[in-house]
């Protein structure tokens, strides 16, 4: 199992984007930019999701596909497609990891008020990949757990594929 941590998970800012048409969040704290959805290259022998890796500002970085990671299917890539990069911290090495959303919507304060627990059944994705749910504006969005969705022993492979 992958130790995954960051410096302040637990801030109430999150990152809403969208994944077939449903609202998702993340804690700002893993996020270190937005790009422009940009050429990959496929690595083979990886899961469905590992779409594969991409060179950012001449860094190699793994590319989920994070619409198929919570399987919701794969992402239809469109003009607003778009890649999250994260910094996380996987096995004590420090990593970069892009995830592909369909497209970014905005950052929400999200206090204690507006969090609920997660349901335990209903859900269209893994208990262990939502952290809780957030009501926001009379709309629900789903707060996603990095722990559960980048415990994976395919993404150490794609890690130290680019160190070689």
């Amino acid at each position: 199992m992958a130790d995954i941590t960051h410096k302040n998970p637990e801030g109430n800012q999150f990152l809403s984007f969208f994944l077939k048409n449903e609202r998702f969040a993340i804690n700002v704290a893993y996020v270190k930019e937005i790009i422009e959805y940009t050429q990959i290259t496929h690595v083979p022998t990886m899961e469905r999701f590992v779409v594969g890796v991409t060179n950012i500002r001449g860094n190699v970085i793994p590319v989920l596909d994070l619409s198929a990671r919570l399987g919701l299917g794969m992402s239809d890539i469109s003009k607003k497609s778009c890649i999250i990069t994260i910094e996380a911290m996987i096995g004590g090495d420090e990593c970069e990891i892009g995830l592909i959303v369909d497209m970014v919507d905005q950052v929400y304060e999200i206090t204690l008020a507006h969090k609920m627990e997660a349901p335990e059944f209903g859900a269209k994705i893994r208990k262990d990949f939502m952290q809780m749910m957030a009501r926001i504006e009379e709309r629900f969005i789903t707060l996603l757990d990095m722990n559960g969705i980048l415990d994976l022993s395919e993404l150490s492979r794609v890690t130290q594929k680019r160190t070689l």
